[in-house]
């Protein structure tokens, strides 16, 4: 019975110890322009995460129709460094965008993701 008991809540501990670190990515919560959306040509892009993120140790692509667009700067806005401001090197044309980051938040933990939009005419 004991040791049964000792199994229980070794697995219980070990269960809960993976849920906390599920918890412990910064996932991305929302995005302007938003996923899947037809918009004017954004002057930066903004990505708001789950949990601060550092600019310093994370990366963002972005290509038009498959080619890579260059980005001048990374930055945080705010105290928590939640929200992630993506600014082009040069004014968006129109055409298909596609966002990929990987992002390393402020306790070091490694997260990614990938969406889509579309600058109009």
């Amino acid at each position: 019975m004991l040791l049964k008991k000792t199994l229980t809540t070794t697995a219980l501990l070990g269960s809960l110890l993976a849920a906390s670190s599920v918890f412990a990515h910064a996932h991305l919560k929302s995005e302007t322009p938003a996923a899947d959306s037809t918009v004017a040509a954004p002057t930066d892009l903004r990505l708001v995460f789950s949990e601060g993120v550092e600019a310093s140790f994370t990366k963002v692509s972005l290509t038009k129709d498959g080619a890579a667009v260059a980005v001048k700067s990374l930055t945080t806005e705010g105290a928590d460094k939640k929200t992630l401001i993506v600014t082009p090197a040069a004014p968006l044309a129109a055409g298909d965008y596609k966002v990929e980051w990987h992002a390393v938040s402020v306790d070091t933990h490694k997260s990614e993701g990938a969406y889509s939009f579309k600058v109009g005419q």
